[in-house]
């Protein structure tokens, strides 16, 4: 099963893209990516549906805050830079977004962005998906994030899995401004969904890095 993007209400302004956590922790799909679509729904009596409310609810929050409240939820369009099926990894590990998931979930972000002219900012969570977006020429290309974020060998062989090189990869381009090389579009590299609220440590590490981000939005 492929989850679907959750588009725009009205005029999108931003994309977000995501790396789904059912992709990292769970064998769950949801029909939506992030189950996004949750956040439109009432509260559910369900125990499961209420965790995927709830995560829907971080979601967004998430992008208001790291917005400045600039952008209306229904502003915001979502998707995945990997929607389909791919081999699970090891307990405990993240999954490994393969190559050519990775440029097929790059040929539809462009698409995206042609369909979608109004969208002006581009928000990719999480380091493997900053990795490949950069590896694949969507933005960026810095040498020494790219060796630091490229996956360790040791899960490339047997059950795959995706560890990188220094854990730490992220820190240096989060927040960090970038321009997409074929598209009138910003591109800002957030934390992932799930760490959202901050924890302490996140708090101590990217507090400033947010403040820095949410600038970008009210110049």
């Amino acid at each position: 099963m492929r989850s679907k993007d959750l588009k725009a209400v009205d005029a999108a302004k931003v994309l977000v893209i995501g790396e789904d956590s059912n992709l990292q922790w769970s064998e769950a799909v949801p029909e939506y990516v992030m189950f996004a679509d949750y956040f439109f729904r009432s509260f559910p009596e369900d125990h499961g549906e209420r965790s995927r409310n709830v995560e829907a609810r971080h979601l967004f929050d998430h992008i208001s805050y790291v917005t400045g409240g600039t952008i209306k939820t229904r502003e915001m369009y979502f998707t995945n830079l990997c929607n389909d099926s791919v081999e699970p990894a090891p307990k405990g590990k993240r999954v490994l977004i393969p190559e050519e998931k990775a440029i097929k979930g790059l040929e539809h972000i462009e698409w995206v962005l042609e369909q979608y002219p109004t969208i002006e900012w581009v928000l990719p969570m999480s380091l493997q998906t900053n990795y490949w977006l950069q590896k694949l020429g969507f933005y960026g290309g810095d040498e020494d994030f790219l060796n630091a974020a490229q996956p360790r060998r040791a899960g490339l062989s047997g059950q795959p899995y995706y560890q990188p090189v220094d854990g730490k990869a992220f820190s240096t381009v989060c927040g960090n401004l970038y321009e997409a090389k074929n598209h009138p579009v910003k591109i800002i590299p957030i934390l992932p969904a799930k760490d959202y609220p901050l924890r302490e440590q996140n708090i101590e590490r990217f507090s400033k890095v947010y403040e820095k981000i949410q600038a970008n939005f009210h110049k």
